[in-house]
């Protein structure tokens, strides 16, 4: 009896479950890899045979032979004869010495994604961050009990820095801040973004408003660059305080995922009340497709914010922060489409 067409699996779709069902054991075969410097001795010195790895990194070839095979069959590393090197990607995001790296990032997907999301089926059926419980502390979000682990807070804060860099350089090019006194950046984390901005816009004045701990950390890379005289963190808790003083310019850099749609129309009707005539109030993350389909880095940040951050946000979609910023009295908004599914929304007052 012939088989009937419509059930018949080709290989390609196959593969993509397989991917889908591996994804823990790819995922750690990745991190793997670069913890050893695998990456990192290719790039120096590739192309190498297994046996070359091996004794660069002392190790055995049997357990290198094993990771090695997960990094060929998902495309990280590719392989000529018995020699092996890395692929672009792996070139440009896995290797030390890249200004587009994302190893912190690897690292932090181990180190607070693998573990919280473990409780992700809880989640769904709480409706709360349930992963939390993986944390020290007693706080109701990620972020209040990072500061518990200091170690684990630096990783969080190397992470959002790779992952500012990928797209600052473009969103910077979007912004016309030339008529702006003092722009402040709400969670606005190590200061990657202010330093990139202050960088662009010699005039601009800039603060970072963000946990105590976090400021801190802001403070010391805004003085190894120099900066300052015109950048500064003032500690803070956005739902609670008020924005720093004479801030014409309100940021929000990865900030309105972590939210529930109630959280995020309270910013923006704050931060519509706190601006002056003609400020403005910009989002800068990544953005879910206005169909609901994707794309891929909308699905994979999601349940972050569900299972752990907070237990209330997700990626939302372009039509709905306008939407909101319009309902809080923003009339005039424009969006920009960057690069790496990142979207950049202007509203001004």
């Amino acid at each position: 009896m012939e088989p009937n067409k419509e059930d018949t699996l080709n290989s390609a779709e196959i593969d993509h479950l397989s991917l889908i069902f591996g994804g823990h054991i790819f995922f750690q075969t990745l991190r793997t890899a670069v913890q050893l410097g695998i990456f990192d001795l290719l790039k120096k010195e590739g192309p190498l045979t297994r046996q070359e790895i091996a004794k660069r990194l002392d190790l055995q070839e049997q357990p290198l032979r094993v990771v090695v095979l997960g990094l060929i069959s998902t495309g990280l590393l590719s392989k000529q004869g018995d020699q092996y090197s890395n692929s672009k990607v792996a070139n440009r995001f896995l290797v030390q010495d890249s200004p587009r790296k994302i190893t912190a990032y690897v690292e932090l997907q181990h180190r607070v994604m693998y573990k919280g999301l473990y409780w992700m089926l809880d989640a769904v059926r709480e409706n709360k961050n349930v992963g939390l419980k993986e944390f020290s502390g007693d706080e109701p979000t990620l972020y209040q009990r990072l500061a518990h682990e200091p170690e684990l807070e630096k990783i969080f804060q190397e992470a959002m820095q790779e992952l500012s860099v990928q797209t600052n350089a473009e969103m910077v090019q979007f912004l016309d801040l030339s008529d702006v006194k003092h722009l402040v950046d709400v969670g606005g984390g190590d200061g990657t973004n202010i330093i990139a901005l202050a960088k662009r816009w010699p005039h601009l004045k800039a603060t970072v408003f963000d946990s105590p701990t976090v400021c801190e950390i802001a403070r010391e890379n805004i003085a190894a660059h120099g900066l300052s005289d015109r950048l500064n963190a003032a500690p803070g808790n956005c739902f609670y305080d008020s924005f720093p003083k004479d801030a014409d310019y309100l940021m929000f850099c990865h900030f309105f995922t972590i939210w529930s749609e109630e959280k995020d129309r309270e910013l923006f009707r704050k931060c519509y009340e706190s601006l002056p005539s003609n400020g403005k109030v910009a989002i800068f993350n990544m953005m879910q497709h206005d169909d609901e389909t994707g794309p891929l880095t909308a699905a994979i940040g999601s349940p972050y914010f569900l299972a752990i951050a907070t237990g209330l946000g997700m990626l939302y979609t372009w039509n709905e922060y306008e939407s909101w910023m319009k309902d809080a009295g923003f009339q005039k908004t424009q969006r920009y489409n960057l690069s790496l599914d990142h979207g950049l929304i202007v509203g001004t007052k």
